[in-house]
């Protein structure tokens, strides 16, 4: 099939991307954080909707724990975390090895064999929290060069900036098509990959349900514990921490215990209980403005659900089958 050629538009997307990677990538690190702040913060100011979800997210996960002034406050962070990470995977050439050493305090990596031991396998989700860009580049380092799946845009030629950015430490880009397979072969051959643990699936794509928040519950991708019971791959949950001083902490959690016979959703439930408490430490790292809860049960009396979540019969199913 003949490939459409870019549009008038695609191809503005693409010069002002490309330039903007090169701007930023000028800048020194320092001057990173002050200019996410002053982005995000003005982001914040007008996007509206996104602002509008943001909040009602804060209130279905947190309710009255926190005053109205400090969801704000929190949002704001959100925008402002967002764009910090963006702004440095786009300086992303230049967080080399030696960066690394100096910009990145790690911990856990002593706590299992896995991660040195070339025949194990291993995954490592992570939320879409802080700096997770980085944290996925640090595993280049600190453990092995891994596969990335590409991601897709609807400008084609906007893709390959963001691929050859995340494979600026070493990774090596694997096709979206046939990536089940390709990580399962991966991880076959005693591979270690990270994945996204927190992307919001519809019912019908192969999603689990998982029960967040104390209640909440959501249609979540299942991807890393189904691998891991197929192929017998340690999971190990990882999170990105900022510091204040600009630098990192990045924490590997002992990898996951849990018996023989588990399901991927039981897998997977376990995965985001270490995980959430990161975010209930700071929740303005987390991507709020997100539609995490997309669904609700039909007939729900709770009230905590978000204005933007619906009522689904599949979703309905889902939750029958994980009861």
């Amino acid at each position: 099939m003949e490939v459409p050629s870019p549009t008038l538009r695609q191809r503005l997307e693409y010069f002002g991307l490309n330039t903007l990677v090169r701007m930023v990538g000028a800048l020194p690190y320092g001057a990173l954080r002050p200019l996410a702040n002053f982005l995000g913060g003005a982001v914040y100011i007008f996007d509206e909707r996104g602002r509008q979800v943001a909040m009602a997210n804060l209130d279905a996960a947190f309710g009255d724990s926190f005053s109205r002034e400090r969801k704000k406050e929190i949002a704001r962070g959100s925008y402002q975390t967002f764009a910090r990470t963006m702004l440095e995977l786009f300086w992303s050439p230049g967080f080399t090895r030696e960066f690394a050493d100096r910009m990145v305090v790690c911990e856990g990596l002593d706590r299992a064999e896995c991660h040195r031991d070339p025949e194990a396998a291993v995954v490592y989700p992570c939320l879409h929290f802080s700096n997770f860009e980085w944290l996925g580049q640090y595993c280049s380092y600190a453990i092995t060069p891994g596969p990335i799946i590409t991601q897709k845009f609807k400008n084609p030629l906007i893709g390959p900036i963001f691929s050859r950015l995340r494979a600026s430490s070493g990774h090596q880009i694997m096709a979206q098509e046939r990536a089940m397979i390709r990580m399962f072969k991966h991880l076959q051959g005693g591979g270690k990959f990270g994945v996204l643990a927190d992307l919001n699936l519809d019912p019908d794509e192969g999603s689990v349900m998982v029960n967040t928040f104390g209640g909440l519950k959501v249609s979540m991708t299942q991807i890393h514990a189904a691998l891991a019971v197929r192929t017998g791959a340690k999971i190990v949950p990882c999170v990105c921490r900022p510091l204040p001083d600009g630098r990192y902490r990045m924490v590997y959690h002992p990898p996951l215990e849990y018996p023989s016979d588990a399901t991927p959703a039981q897998i997977t439930q376990l995965c985001w209980d270490v995980l959430e408490p990161s975010i209930r430490e700071q929740p303005e790292c987390w991507l709020w403005s997100y539609k995490h809860w997309r669904f609700r049960p039909t007939g729900d009396a709770s009230g905590r659900y978000p204005f933007y979540a619906n009522p689904a019969k599949r979703f309905d199913k889902l939750l029958k089958k994980h009861a």
